[in-house]
């Protein structure tokens, strides 16, 4: 009889024993999280459901505005918040899985050209409230001597909007959002003002006892495994609908509509013509950058950029480093070896592994990548390579590691290409160094 009690007892109690509660807020940020039908849906749910979290934990979603969930996780009414900028300061207040999902960095949009950020002096800017881009601009406006009278709203998509609109002069989002949303709101454009590369994760409020569970190292391994095995890329490429062949479509359609316009400017020369070809070389122009565009995002989720992008990110660091008086150095680094997909996974994950939070990592060519370095102090060129090196074998990747650096000198006023080529000249002394070391 005890025994038939004591089976009932534990029949009862497992299920409370294997599926623990837990509240997570999401909110609206395609396709990152967002609401689909009453249903949490977006790349962050998928890496939980990857990880099991989903059927090991009895979870509760929470959907609301960003501002407000961080606000509830503060106060303990909920225990985790997705995609959520990891920056020195939060972390003081939660803790966060350290294997970043994917990078993002915050752009002002505008509905005209801006050459300088003194345009937006007292005019209406669009933000999200409680959003790290809001807050990191605030810093850089702050600086110039420049104060825009902000306008708060509840999602990314409403900046645009209410830029597209006319209400405001120009938006502070992610450049994610942007993308999303650039075909949506045509009147918006991207400006050159790019700020604030930031690694979204996964928050988990200190002192919570949900920060007591495994869960942060179940979503580490997890994010690790699909970025490695490509399956992130693929998740996160779904949401997009594009592939590389989309882009060169884009490319294609360029061309046409360029030879198009062309042949019609060679048959007439009225006024009327050319305007007409005006319109449609920018029309193409358009479809071309935004093909570019959504290609260039095609691995952003393994945290390494394109080289175009990451011209770009660069550039902007090159500007912070002569404004903070912040060292500033890129590392070109050619791995020689077997190039399969699988090593060169590896690879890609030691570099992550290999730098601090701020720095970039950029894919110039097949087994080519350069590290962009932020408030690095001394670099040690034998150093850096042993320790990848060492890292390299402990993954079973056997290739031979040759490696440039270069420091950006302010008053030399050098461009972010020229001061990649510096460090690829070095890498290429080093690689000629080896050679005469072999024989």
């Amino acid at each position: 009889m005890k025994r038939g009690l004591s089976f009932l007892f534990y029949f009862f109690l497992m299920p409370t024993l294997l599926f623990s509660a837990i509240k997570i807020g999401y909110y609206d940020n395609y396709p990152l999280t967002y609401d689909d039908n009453g249903k949490p849906n977006g790349l962050f749910i998928d890496v939980l459901k990857t990880a099991g979290i989903l059927a090991s934990y009895d979870v509760e979603f929470i959907f609301g505005e960003f501002a407000e969930l961080m606000q509830q996780l503060n106060k303990g009414y909920i225990d985790m918040v997705v995609c959520v900028a990891h920056t020195p300061e939060r972390e003081k207040l939660y803790s966060f899985n350290a294997e970043p999902v994917i990078m993002n960095w915050g752009v002002l949009v505008s509905f005209k050209t801006l050459e300088d950020i003194r345009e937006i002096d007292g005019k209406n800017v669009a933000v999200n409230r409680g959003d790290i881009y809001y807050q990191k601009f605030l810093e850089i406006a702050q600086s110039f001597d420049v104060k825009p009278n902000y306008v708060g709203y509840d999602t990314y998509e409403n900046v645009i909007r209410a830029v597209n609109n006319g209400e405001a002069v120009a938006g502070v989002v992610s450049r994610l959002a942007y993308l999303i949303n650039s075909t949506k709101y045509p009147k918006v454009r991207a400006t050159s003002f790019v700020f604030s590369p930031v690694q979204l994760k996964f928050a988990i409020r200190k002192g919570s006892e949900v920060a007591n569970e495994d869960i942060l190292e179940k979503i580490d391994k997890t994010v690790s495994f699909m970025k490695a095995s490509g399956e992130l890329d693929k998740i996160f490429n779904s949401y997009f609908g594009i592939s590389r062949e989309a882009g060169r479509q884009g490319f294609q359609m360029y061309l046409i509509l360029t030879f198009i316009g062309i042949y019609v400017l060679t048959i007439a020369g009225f006024m009327h013509v050319i305007k007409l070809q005006k319109a449609r070389y920018e029309a193409a122009l358009e479809v071309n950058r935004q093909a570019i565009a959504r290609e260039s995002i095609l691995n952003e989720s393994r945290g390494i950029y394109t080289y175009t992008i990451g011209l770009e990110i660069l550039k902007k660091y090159m500007e912070l480093s002569k404004r903070e008086n912040q060292l500033l150095g890129v590392v070109v680094l050619e791995f020689d070896g077997k190039n399969s997909e699988e090593s060169m996974g590896k690879v890609e994950s030691i570099l992550r592994q290999n730098i601090k939070e701020g720095d970039i990592i950029i894919h110039i060519s097949q087994n080519t990548y350069a590290l962009v370095l932020y408030k690095y102090g001394v670099f040690f060129v034998e150093h850096f390579r042993k320790r990848l090196t060492d890292s390299l074998k402990k993954s079973n990747v056997d290739c031979d590691i040759s490696i440039g650096f270069a420091k950006f000198l302010p008053e030399k006023n050098i461009s972010a290409e020229a001061l990649v080529y510096e460090a690829t000249a070095e890498m290429e002394k080093d690689k000629e160094f080896k050679k005469k070391m072999d024989i």
